[in-house]
């Protein structure tokens, strides 16, 4: 078996869990993973914020991935990232407004909301080290270089509904995915976990077959389409478990750590 040289992980629900929690045996894998000199690079749909207090958490010192894959950064570069062109931005801040959707908007990495709803608010900043202004309307934003909208969506049926009827009218120009039971990422077409992880490939030079990719929703279906090893954990999706060539139970059964085990640590 090739030595894989790259660890690419999603975070919520695959390393730690939705509470902010981490199991010790997780923690002390990564020690391990990064003592034996396998780089480590977290893919997040989070704000670099989040991604930066996750990767604080971890030690890591690799560039992350952030905004569901729209952008690849260290905390003074942008190495990579596909913003949403300007155009689509106002129409789908009108589309979530006409259909009452509590909206997410992430400009100059900063996180913004015309709905300071502080129960969803809480849940969404809580254990992530992120933080949100409130401002009256978007339009009041300078929109540039925005490289992610999230709607809030608790009502299923809505979820699917404005999920479908997105997908359907930017199908060219868009990628809308669920990232968990509430939360609808809206990002460029070029963006996506996947796409940052083949720009990531190209920078450090490795092929498919030296990678391992792990993640718990389908917003990881491109991560793990593209790299040599994929782990799905917890209740993922029938897709991601279609491209998936491993499945573990959830981040607290500390299975994936038996994965990276056998494939990174040789134990």
């Amino acid at each position: 078996m090739t030595k894989i040289k790259l660890w690419i992980s999603d975070i919520d629900g695959t390393l730690i869990n939705y509470d902010g929690s981490c199991t010790n045996k997780m923690l002390s894998t990564i020690e391990k993973v990064k003592n034996k000199g396998v780089k480590i690079v977290i893919a997040t749909g989070r704000m670099f914020m989040g991604a930066e207090h996750a990767a604080k958490r971890f030690k890591l010192n690799t560039p992350v991935v952030c905004y569901q894959g729209a952008v690849v950064r260290t905390k003074n570069e942008i190495l990579w990232q596909a913003p949403i062109k300007n155009y689509i931005l106002k129409e789908i801040i009108e589309y979530l407004r006409k259909n009452n959707i509590h909206t997410h908007v992430y400009n100059n990495d900063t996180l913004y909301v015309e709905d300071d709803n502080k129960k969803i608010m809480h849940e969404y900043c809580n254990g992530r080290g992120t933080t949100y202004k409130y401002i009256k309307t978007f339009d009041e934003l300078n929109l540039k270089n925005v490289p992610k909208i999230l709607g809030v969506i608790e009502d299923n049926a809505i979820m699917q509904k404005i999920k479908n009827e997105l997908k359907e009218k930017y199908k060219n120009t868009l990628t809308i995915v669920q990232s968990s039971k509430n939360y609808l990422e809206i990002t460029d077409k070029k963006a996506s976990k996947g796409s940052a992880l083949n720009f990531l490939k190209k920078y450090w030079n490795l092929s498919d077959d030296e990678i391992l990719a792990s993640g718990d929703q389908d917003n990881d279906i491109e991560l793990l389409k593209n790299a040599g090893i994929g782990i799905s954990v917890g209740n993922s999706s029938p897709e991601l478990l279609k491209v998936a060539q491993y499945h573990c139970k959830d981040v607290n059964s500390d299975e994936l750590v038996k994965y990276i085990e056998e494939f990174i640590l040789c134990e």
